[in-house]
């Protein structure tokens, strides 16, 4: 093991502006990767808030009573989706309604009677929240009995959704996309190396050197050469994200809201030591000795 190893660095030193080559390369890759990563994250970050604004809201029946009104709080606080419902009488929608029409209303001082519906505003738990589950709910409102009719925000319903299947697409094809690519570039370049080094393994054949012994230093050389471009692909990432939050975030604020997770740098590294290995692993084990 320690031979492989001393082989594998030697190797990696001679062959060096190949194996920088590699690692430069790998490196874009794995940066391009977690950019994409960050603005997709933060994306569905900014999808999950969006339930914040959404509400239900239960218009009751005028002649409900207090009783019924309780009951139907009660159901529906017992739901695992709702998070919290305010019930907003007559009086207080019409007081609402004046204040929201200022100036203008004195539109509304010719009315004999009050003409809003007690309601009920329910709000959502982010967790729970899923079309199907929203759409189950409006249901079983509707069928309640005190109940005259509902308003919800459909098309922020049918954007959220949107968005989020969008970014688990999006997230699932650019993940394959790259790491194939990654991996198709670690398997180029080890057998690159391995035909370079032809004499030098037949003298290990000859010698009686093991299948194992052979392959190993490739396979070292794959993990090294993959830690070293995930390392400088999370360092060039770092090195943007601190220069847009430094110098060009005060000219776009818009820029300042992304986040970056530290656990985003650190996959950079792992996986291109996993590809490393894995696109190694391929390419040698297609080798005939």
């Amino acid at each position: 093991m320690i031979y492989s190893i001393k082989l594998a660095l030697k190797s990696l030193w001679y062959e060096k502006w190949i194996n920088l080559l590699t690692v430069i390369t790998i490196g874009a890759g794995l940066f391009m990767l977690g950019l994409v990563s960050l603005f997709l994250l933060n994306i569905e970050t900014a999808s999950r808030k969006l339930p914040e604004r959404f509400s239900i809201t239960v218009f009751l029946k005028t002649d409900i009573s207090k009783d019924d009104t309780g009951r139907i709080r009660r159901y529906l606080g017992e739901n695992s989706m709702v998070q919290g419902i305010s019930y907003i009488s007559k009086k207080k929608a019409l007081e609402e309604l004046k204040s929201t029409l200022s100036n203008s209303a004195y539109i509304l001082e010719g009315l004999n009677e009050n003409p809003l519906f007690p309601s009920l505003v329910i709000k959502l738990k982010r967790t729970a929240f899923d079309r199907r589950g929203v759409e189950s709910l409006i249901k079983k409102i509707r069928s309640l009995r005190g109940v005259d009719d509902l308003v919800y925000g459909e098309e922020l319903l049918g954007s959220i959704n949107k968005i989020r299947s969008l970014v688990k697409f999006l997230s699932a094809a650019l993940i394959a996309l790259f790491f194939a690519a990654i991996i198709f570039v670690c398997y180029s370049t080890v057998k690159i190396l391995f035909y370079r080094r032809k004499e030098e393994i037949e003298i290990f054949k000859l010698l009686g050197a093991t299948a194992g012994f052979i392959r190993g230093p490739f396979l070292i050389e794959g993990l090294v050469i993959g830690l070293l471009g995930g390392a400088f692909g999370g360092a060039c990432l770092f090195g943007l994200y601190f220069l847009v939050e430094r110098f060009i975030g005060s000219e776009f604020p818009l820029l300042l809201s992304l986040n970056l997770p530290p656990v985003l740098i650190l996959a950079l590294p792992v996986s291109g030591v996993i590809l490393g290995v894995f696109g190694s692993s391929i390419a040698v084990g297609k080798l005939r000795f």
